[in-house]
Parts: C-alpha cells; sequence; structure tokens
C-alpha cells in the first residue's frame, strides 16, 4: 500500500472536528500511520478579546493556546484510540491556506486531513487551492462520512497514475472484500454535436474503448484480487463530477480515490482541472486525491523559493 506513514489533520474547533478525529481514527485501522499532527490555524487573534470575556482568566495568548489544547486533546482523547501512533498538537497563526502550506513545506507529511463542510461558503476556494500547491495526498472528510470500506470509485484515464490509484483502492477494500469500480468518462468528438456520429463512428470508438477498458483490467488485476470493474460512462452534458456522483450513489460508493497528475511547471499544473473539481464538489462522501510526493516536491519547493 501506498506509504502514508506521517499525518497533518485540520481542525477547526467546531462541531466537524467530531467527525473528522472519528474518520482519522477508522482511517488508521487501514493506513497504519506512524504519527499525527492535530493542527489548528487561528485565522485573528481577534477571537481572543471574546473569549477573554468568557474566560476571564486567561490573559496571554499561551493561556489561550494551552485552554485550546485541552479542548483538543479531550476530543482525541475521546475519540482516537490507536496507542501505538505518535500524536501531537500545534497551532498556528494567519490564513488557513498559508499556514497549511508553509507547514507542509516543514513537516513533509504524506497525507494532509481536512474536514469538508457540505454548503460551506468559501469551502471550494480553499479546497481547490490546496489540492493545487500541497505536495502530499488529501483526504476530504465530510460531515457524512461512514466507517465502511466496502466500495470505492477511481475515476480514471487509462494513464499511469490511473493504475496508481486503482492498485492503491484495491488495497484499501481487500481487508473487507470489498468492491472497486473504475469509471472512465469520455465524450464523442466535438465535431459531431450537437449531432450524434454515425453508427460507423461509434463502433469504432466503441470498440477502442474496449480494448482500453480490458487492457487497463488485464494490467491491474492480479489472482487473489478483489473485484475491479472498469465503467465507461459517457458525458453528454453539465458538470463531469455529476456523472461520478451519480454512479457514486448508485453504487453506494464509501469513498472516491482520485490521482493528481505530477506537474514540473506551473501551467501545466493549472491544466490538471479533475481533483480541484472533484474537491470543490459537495459529494458527501470521503475523497482522497493522491499525489506522488516526491514528484511533486520539486515544484513545490521551486514555488515556496
Amino acid at each position: 500500500m501506498e506509504s502514508l506513514k506521517k499525518w497533518v489533520v485540520c481542525l477547526d474547533l467546531t462541531k466537524m472536528d467530531e467527525a473528522v478525529i472519528g474518520y482519522v481514527n477508522y482511517f488508521a485501522e487501514i493506513a497504519k500511520p506512524e504519527s499525527i499532527q492535530f493542527l489548528h490555524v487561528v485565522e485573528s487573534y481577534d477571537m481572543f478579546h471574546d473569549i477573554i470575556e468568557e474566560f476571564p482568566e486567561l490573559e496571554t495568548e499561551e493561556d489561550l493556546n494551552e485552554l485550546l489544547t485541552k479542548q483538543i486533546q479531550e476530543q482525541i482523547d475521546a475519540k482516537f484510540t490507536h496507542t501505538d501512533v505518535k500524536t501531537s498538537i500545534s497551532f498556528r497563526k494567519g490564513s488557513a491556506t498559508d499556514q497549511i502550506i508553509r507547514l507542509m513545506d516543514k513537516e513533509n507529511p504524506d497525507l494532509l486531513v481536512l474536514g469538508k463542510k457540505a454548503g460551506y461558503k468559501g469551502e471550494g476556494v480553499l479546497a481547490r487551492r490546496i489540492v493545487k500547491y500541497v505536495p502530499c495526498s488529501i483526504l476530504f472528510v465530510p460531515e457524512t462520512a461512514r466507517y465502511n470500506m466496502e466500495n470505492i470509485t477511481v475515476p480514471i484515464d487509462f494513464s499511469e497514475q490511473s493504475e496508481e490509484a486503482t492498485r492503491f483502492a484495491l488495497q484499501l477494500v481487500k481487508p473487507a472484500g470489498g468492491n472497486v469500480i473504475a469509471q472512465h468518462l469520455y465524450e464523442y468528438p466535438k465535431q459531431f454535436f450537437p449531432y450524434m456520429p454515425d453508427k460507423k463512428t461509434i463502433k469504432k470508438m466503441d470498440e477502442e474503448l474496449q480494448a482500453k477498458k480490458k487492457a487497463f483490467s488485464d494490467k491491474i488485476k492480479t489472482p487473489g484480487d478483489t473485484d475491479l470493474d472498469t465503467h465507461l460512462t459517457l458525458h453528454q452534458d453539465g458538470k463531469m463530477s455529476d456523472d461520478i456522483y451519480d454512479l457514486c450513489i448508485t453504487n453506494q460508493t464509501d469513498m472516491i480515490v482520485v490521482f493528481s497528475k505530477a506537474r514540473s511547471t506551473m501551467m501545466a499544473l493549472m491544466k490538471d482541472k479533475l481533483p480541484d473539481r472533484m474537491a470543490s464538489y459537495p459529494f458527501g462522501i470521503p475523497l482522497l486525491i493522491m499525489k506522488n510526493k516526491a514528484r511533486n516536491q520539486k515544484l513545490f519547493k521551486k514555488m515556496m523559493d
């Protein structure tokens, strides 16, 4: 399984934290991390003066941090049961996006975990920025996340990265003997719209897609693997994310796994649109965006410099 040994888990001191810590506890049983740092970014210490009115014994920012640490630790003790995993709590002050990215540079984790609130204003902007710039894999946990790993959907384009994501998904569902659906979305060539292509063209395209589908499945599957179903979906209108969502609902998907392609330039990075579109879409299903940290690190360091 992909090495996800060092995690950073972002908390915001709302009810969302219970869902995030609970799911992190569940996912840790499968992915086996070695350490988890729980992070809270205080975007403004103007809140300090409001808290002072409620807790007059607080006199300094250090007192506030101590109070917040105690509050977070109580939730960790209540929800996180893996005593073999090293845990820590840290605070940062400033813009959430900037501070998360700076922490990535300092700590170099393998996985960043973020809560995803349905319909929260501004959530999509933060998600897209994080997905674009952070070099490690990212897990978005919605409030409705189920503690289950029997069905995973993997959007694919038959690339090497799609193969890696599918193999990782197969490893995740293996303990439960679950199922992975690798979904490929395709369109007819634009010149045919708004008319359908002729039967000969449709037949040729179908044959090519079926050949790619078989080659992909043959390359991925090994004896003893859990079920892998490669699904072809014709995208006709609207958002491609809608097609993925429809399949996820039909198959009661427990997690979506997407691979973000490693890019060497900022311009190329901007062209990889599927991961950030997925991150900003209100799925209500845990979303794991896999990244090859080693390949992404060079561009990330250049950006930080």
